[in-house]
């Protein structure tokens, strides 16, 4: 376990400590400012322009693109440069997979999160953070009672559970296909072709894709909200990265 730990914290330095990482999250920050540049002058506060700033026009920017370059294509540039033998016989198949999925996951909650974060922090240089109620959705229970902070703290947990998703999915994707642009694109062809068919299916709407990708689907509280997304968020990526793990452990018996 040893050995993995330390291969967990050198990955998480080359994903979270890395040119790529900043750039990508500057992106989602960027990205967020383009699309509420036509919103600042009936914008009244932050959470009000970032609500919509982080809308439906974007969301694969910030959540299925963006998020997946820090390090959710490595294993795809690896094998492509035939550099993965040299992690694996000083790490073994197993601790080198299982790293790959779990610092893809972190990485890509990290680049949404922090990205939404600094646009926050820009946008707070002219808005006040929170004047009056003007969303909808199950969290917005917390701007009734007052806690603006909690509310944000709150969504952009949310909104980042599926960069996790869209991360854990271009790892498991590269395994079938170890290209970079391919686990970049792959997620993005997975997530309509499987949002177009479990819109048809009849099924509680808190599992169809739309929902656990776009959505902000209420049960009662702002915890049961987000504990409920991160439930659903999990099974998806333990199922992906068991996937992942024994992909990787064929293609490199086979090969």
């Amino acid at each position: 376990m040893k050995l993995f730990f330390s291969l967990l914290a050198v990955n998480v330095r080359r994903a979270v400590f890395s040119p790529r990482f900043l750039l990508s999250a500057c992106g989602v920050t960027l990205v967020m400012f383009l699309t509420g540049l036509g919103l600042l002058s009936n914008a009244h506060d932050v959470i009000y322009l970032c609500g919509l700033s982080s809308g439906s026009e974007n969301l694969m920017l910030i959540v299925g693109i963006l998020p997946l370059f820090p390090f959710a294509t490595t294993f795809a540039t690896e094998w492509e440069e035939r550099a993965t033998a040299f992690w694996m016989i000083r790490t073994g198949i197993w601790n080198y997979a299982v790293s790959k999925v779990l610092v893809s996951a972190l990485s890509g909650f990290l680049t949404t999160a922090v990205g939404i974060i600094l646009f926050v922090l820009i946008a707070l240089t002219r808005f006040p953070l929170f004047t009056k109620v003007s969303t909808g959705d199950a969290y917005s229970i917390l701007l009734d009672a007052g806690k603006p902070v909690q509310y944000l703290c709150y969504y952009i947990a949310h909104i980042s559970l599926s960069s996790v998703l869209f991360a854990v999915a271009a790892v498991w994707i590269s395994t079938y296909i170890p290209n970079k642009y391919a686990a970049v694109a792959g997620p993005l062809v997975l997530y309509f072709v499987a949002h177009r068919f479990t819109a048809t299916l009849n099924i509680p709407q808190y599992l169809k894709v739309g929902t656990i990708v776009g959505w902000v689907y209420g049960i009662g509280t702002p915890q049961k909200t987000l504990l409920l997304k991160l439930g659903v968020v999990a099974v998806l990526c333990l199922l992906m990265g068991y996937g992942a793990v024994r992909r990787i452990r064929r293609r490199v018996f086979r090969d």
